[in-house]
């Protein structure tokens, strides 16, 4: 009987911190971490290739894959995968490769003035996405299925050609049933609220006489 007692307590325990700990999520977060790392990193290093040569890298001499069309991947552990010595003595992979790919993304094979590299963070919640500008997703068109990424200085990661949500103001009537949002203590109707989170995860409260959400 103590032996079975101890056995269920174990039990129990390990059912609790599977359920706190949430080995999925925690995952997930080590690999978003590697992503803006491993991004930041490279980011550095093709400063220092334009600085010594007038141009960022050609798909050529970065890509795995690269067949002359742009963007093209980026994989030091793919067979393929050209020598980037001295700045890298390898080039970074994502984490979750081939499912998830680096993109290389240039204006010109011959010699680039401006790169983006886009990936995809599987934490969508993540405020980083909104402060890069890809909140209405990032990447070639008409896709944009990238949400983070880094770019030369002279160009942005957002897709100023991405589709933008229609700012939505919906007034809380007395008769709805309102969700307490705890920023600013604002009563959100909780059906738009509902529709409006899952679709933009970005939420901005408005509360004057009148409680509104705001999706964008």
């Amino acid at each position: 009987m103590e032996i079975m007692i101890v056995i269920s307590l174990i039990i129990l325990l390990a059912v609790i911190a599977l359920i706190t700990l949430n080995p999925k999520k925690q995952i997930e977060k080590s690999q978003d971490t590697k992503r803006k790392q491993e991004l930041a990193q490279l980011s550095k290093v093709l400063e220092d290739y334009y600085n010594d040569k007038d141009c960022y890298p050609r798909p050529s001499e970065i890509c795995y894959n690269d067949t002359g069309v742009i963007p093209c991947n980026i994989c030091g552990n793919d067979a393929n995968s050209p020598d980037f010595n001295p700045y890298l003595s390898q080039l970074p992979c994502d984490p979750q490769q081939p499912i998830k790919k680096y993109l290389y993304q240039v204006d010109d094979a011959s010699c680039p003035s401006w790169y983006r590299i886009y990936t995809t963070l599987s934490n969508t919640a993540d405020p980083v996405i909104a402060s890069v500008g890809c909140a209405g997703g990032c990447g070639p068109e008409p896709d944009y299925s990238y949400n983070y990424g880094v770019s030369s200085p002279n160009t942005s990661i957002g897709n100023s050609s991405a589709p933008t949500p229609t700012p939505q103001f919906v007034e809380c009537q007395p008769e709805q049933s309102v969700y307490r949002e705890t920023v600013q203590g604002c009563n959100v109707c909780k059906s738009n609220y509902a529709t409006c989170k899952e679709s933009f995860p970005d939420i901005i409260i408005y509360s004057d006489l009148s409680c509104y959400i705001l999706c964008f």
